[in-house]
């Protein structure tokens, strides 16, 4: 569907007042059959993601030998079963994963070169550049490291976060609710990140090749930053009059159920005005059997059944929509009404290969942010679940737990590839698991 259909059916979307129901079976397929999907050799791919005679592309069908995977095999894992069998102990339950197979160089993508899609696969123009901007939270910090490593360029985590970032912090929420503690603050705290390595690339990193990053908390703000990524692409040097290509992937796990469509349906809106290419990020699965024994918020066991108050408390918030962004019923929603927007199978990807959440969110710990989970609010206590002073709502401050959780950087580089795929290979089907949606 062309960005012209595509910004006439969010108007009519939004005409609607956003009340959209996920519809039947025959529902869905009647819009399966409206989406017009854009083949390879329509667009002009080859193997090397270059725009060549459309012959060239040599891969039109995927079979099960020619499919990106896990190393590891044997999901979803029965987390439920197995920490209680631990007496919800993570440690002990980490410590089991790894002794089971689940270790890091096990939880790698793999697959065929040739199936792999490069990161110029959507290029329009020979000459013109390719930049591409990472829009969200952690979870999209991950995502950027992902391509860095399909790019051979440097991973870039969060900033160390030191005493001094901590106090500056603290003066900017005093600021910010003019000194008064008891006044409910937005503020959400993160640590500072590099946009590009401080010395000189290693072989075969490029410029291209290194995603530039712009924290967007859709918790304290649903309205995308417009106005940051424009920003950007001025700092990068990248016009879209002169050629050039940008994509902007835009996902914030955070979003709150009730406004996750209206914030998909404006990013839509206004990235099309720019006239830069969108990717919207699904949310993750959120493990909350693993969000239950990985807080340090302990409100006992029921007496019958030996399970955490904390995770009953959970499943309700989640049920409710209060985290979860929704789980997948806002894109599904969308989706149903026939219009196609490219959108990364993140939440097809860690439902099938739940169990891996270090927290119950993160299946890398590496992109935790350490303001936002190992530091106490600076602005006082609060009850768990809420954000009277600092907007985090499930702290993790157990980072002994943090050696022990595999580190399942595939599944980020999973997601990465379920991107770029929607975007320029939307017909195809690369991930050897496509049932993900009837797993309960």
């Amino acid at each position: 569907m062309s960005f012209t259909r595509l910004a006439v059916a969010s108007s009519l979307v939004h005409a609607s007042t956003l009340a959209l129901e996920v519809g039947s079976k025959e529902k869905i397929a009647s819009a399966d059959r409206l989406v017009a999907h854009q083949t390879p050799e329509e667009l002009g791919f080859s193997d090397t993601g270059d725009a060549e005679d459309a012959q060239s592309y040599a891969k039109a069908q995927f079979s099960e030998e020619f499919c990106l995977d896990i190393g590891a095999k044997g999901f979803p894992i029965p987390t439920f079963q197995m920490l209680q069998a631990a007496n919800w102990d993570a440690a002990t339950y980490f410590s089991q994963l790894q002794g089971a197979g689940y270790a890091e160089d096990a939880l790698q993508m793999t697959g065929p070169d040739a199936a792999l899609l490069k990161k110029d696969c959507m290029k329009e123009r020979a000459h013109g550049r390719v930049k591409h901007i990472f829009v969200g939270d952690s979870q999209m910090m991950a995502l950027r490291n992902a391509f860095s490593r399909l790019n051979k360029c440097p991973e870039l985590w969060w900033g160390n976060t030191t005493a001094n970032d901590m106090d500056d912090l603290v003066k900017s929420v005093q600021r910010s609710t003019n000194g008064k503690s008891k006044v409910k603050s937005r503020a959400r705290f993160h640590s500072r990140t590099e946009q590009g390595p401080e010395q000189h690339p290693p072989t075969g990193c490029t410029e291209d090749g290194i995603g530039s990053f712009i924290h967007w908390d859709g918790w304290a703000r649903h309205e995308l930053p417009v106005k940051e990524i424009k920003t950007e692409m001025d700092a990068v040097g990248v016009d879209i009059a002169e050629g050039d290509t940008v994509v902007v992937w835009v996902g914030s796990n955070f979003i709150p159920a009730r406004h996750r469509m209206s914030s998909l349906l404006d990013a839509i809106n206004q990235l099309h005005e720019m006239k830069v290419k969108l990717i919207w990020d699904s949310p993750t699965f959120q493990d909350d059997v693993i969000m239950a024994a990985t807080t340090t918020k302990d409100a006992g066991r029921d007496p019958r059944t030996n399970v955490p108050i904390t995770f009953n408390t959970i499943s309700r918030r989640k049920m409710k929509g209060e985290i979860g962004s929704g789980e997948y019923r806002t894109e599904k929603s969308l989706y149903v009404q026939g219009i196609e927007v490219p959108t990364t199978k993140r939440w097809q990807i860690s439902n099938r290969y739940r169990g891996l959440q270090c927290d119950g969110i993160h299946s890398d710990m590496r992109a935790r942010d350490p303001l936002f989970y190992d530091l106490p609010c600076p602005m006082g206590e609060q009850k768990y679940g809420q954000s009277t002073y600092c907007a985090w709502v499930e702290p993790f401050k157990r980072s002994e737990l943090s050696s022990l959780c595999p580190v399942a950087t595939g599944l980020d580089d999973l997601v990465l590839q379920s991107g770029l795929y929607s975007m320029c290979a939307a017909h195809e089907e690369p991930f050897c698991y496509q049932h993900t949606e009837h797993i309960r």
